[in-house]
């Protein structure tokens, strides 16, 4: 009778590699989907979605796509009615129908969520034939 003899180590590096591999591709397709989803404005959010890869202890790979603008997770997940005040004027300012406005507190009625990341996240994964589970 034969005997077979696993090299775990080998075996380890070779799904290790191949799990980076995949990751790295689809997240680099996650980033290129949310930058076609994201709102366009000035373009400062769609050009600051980025890419980070870190690695726990060299075993598993942690893939994050998103943004430093400190805006966009506003723009993702959208905002309730809120109070906004000023900082450190008495007044706000601001043009309405052309005329100049002066308002000590203004009420926001909120935004709608543009969810862009997340939608790039399913896309790539319906389209990978992952799936995606909450924790």
């Amino acid at each position: 009778m034969a005997r077979l003899r696993l090299d775990r180590a080998a075996l380890s590096r070779t799904f290790s590699a191949t799990s980076r591999r995949e990751g790295d591709a689809a997240a680099r397709q996650v980033v290129a989907r949310a930058k076609v989803l994201a709102p366009v404005d000035t373009g400062r959010l769609r050009a600051s979605i980025r890419l980070e890869r870190r690695s726990v202890f060299g075993l598993r790979q942690r893939w994050t796509v998103g943004s430093d603008v400190e805006y966009a997770p506003m723009v993702n997940d959208g905002t309730r009615p809120h109070k906004i005040r000023p900082r450190t004027k008495k007044a706000l300012r601001f043009k309405v129908g052309g005329k100049v406005v002066f308002a000590r507190v203004v009420s926001h009625p909120g935004t709608r969520a543009r969810p862009f990341l997340d939608r790039a996240l399913r896309d790539v994964a319906r389209s990978r034939g992952y799936s995606i589970t909450q924790r």
